[in-house]
């Protein structure tokens, strides 16, 4: 976990911010599960017994929730990571210390097999061919720009640049003219490049309007974002008779104030799928090098237009 202000954040800022969301939309299962590893950071860092048991409180609050939202979006989950075509392989064994130790031995595992490792390949039709892997080494960029408003006007503004770097394998299966394509990655490090922003602190006057505002100046990166735990998952992809679906899955970072309780969850980024031909796959391979960028104001909740982020990946480069 990085934490990085001019001051140290406040124990209970999460907590706070949290207790402001109601009437949003409704969490998911991994908004869920993120805001309670946060808690259990809080109540690890909280200065006093009594900050201590307010977020517990609402620990146990969400953990409820959780048990409710997670069994209902259980089916769903698992029909979304499960499409068909070559499956981004679980090699067995223990896991390496680094990213780019981890890849290259999953790396030399499969090339060394030749062909899929029984009942770790789950795939249409690719018992019996040969598979093989190459490295790559990529990055995820996010602009971005977020806010939110309380009596019709801004509460939250936060303008920020996020970068995350990976390595990985591209994993080809089958003949010439019929290959299969899947890709697994692992985080390196996730950067925010720059950030600036605002938090309303308290509210005067009829219509209400902001008296004080605390700069956010900090940010933190969430707990399971970092090696081994956001393992195969920034970027994954897999193929079909379309072609090649990849997905992205942008790092979550909360920013704070150092003069008390604010907390931003920037709505840029989350998952974003993209579905590429086959021939525009066979190009990547030509050329060793992908570079997709796409506007997300338009589509992530609460993300301002303009909004952008950039996938870059080098195929066969190992770092």
């Amino acid at each position: 976990m990085a934490l990085v202000g001019r001051l140290s954040v406040l124990a209970v800022f999460v907590f706070l911010a949290m207790a402001s969301v109601s009437g949003a939309a409704p969490l998911t299962c991994r908004d869920l599960r993120t805001r309670m590893d946060q808690l259990r950071l809080t109540i690890r860092q909280a200065s006093g017994k009594e900050a201590a048991a307010r977020a517990k409180a609402e620990l146990d609050r969400l953990a409820a929730q959780a048990n409710r939202v997670c069994t209902t979006q259980g089916a769903e989950k698992v029909k979304e990571a499960a499409p068909q075509g070559v499956m981004p392989p679980q090699v067995p064994g223990e896991a390496a210390e680094t990213p780019e130790e981890e890849c290259k031995r999953r790396r030399d595992m499969i090339n060394r097999q030749g062909k899929p490792i029984p009942g770790l390949f789950r795939g249409v039709g690719q018992t019996n061919s040969a598979m093989r892997a190459m490295p790559l080494t990529g990055s995820i960029t996010i602009e971005g720009a977020t806010a939110s408003t309380l009596y019709g006007k801004v509460r939250q503004e936060l303008n920020y640049a996020v970068r995350e770097t990976f390595v990985g394998n591209l994993i080809v299966s089958g003949a010439d003219g019929r290959e299969e394509y899947a890709i697994q990655t692992i985080s390196t490090e996730i950067d925010v490049e720059h950030f600036n922003g605002r938090s309303c602190a308290k509210y005067t006057g009829s219509p209400p309007a902001c008296s004080q505002w605390y700069p956010i100046d900090l940010w933190q990166i969430a707990d399971g974002e970092e090696y081994p735990g956001k393992a195969d998952s920034v970027v994954t992809a897999t193929s079909d008779s379309r072609g090649m679906t990849i997905r992205i899955a942008a790092p979550v970072i909360e920013f704070g104030s150092s003069m008390g309780p604010a907390s931003i969850k920037p709505g840029c980024g989350g998952m974003l799928r993209e579905t590429v031909k086959r021939d525009e796959v066979r190009q990547w391979l030509r050329r060793s090098t992908v570079r997709i960028k796409r506007e997300m104001g338009q589509t992530a909740p609460g993300c301002r237009p303009g909004a952008s982020l950039i996938l870059e990946m080098r195929l066969g480069a190992d770092s």
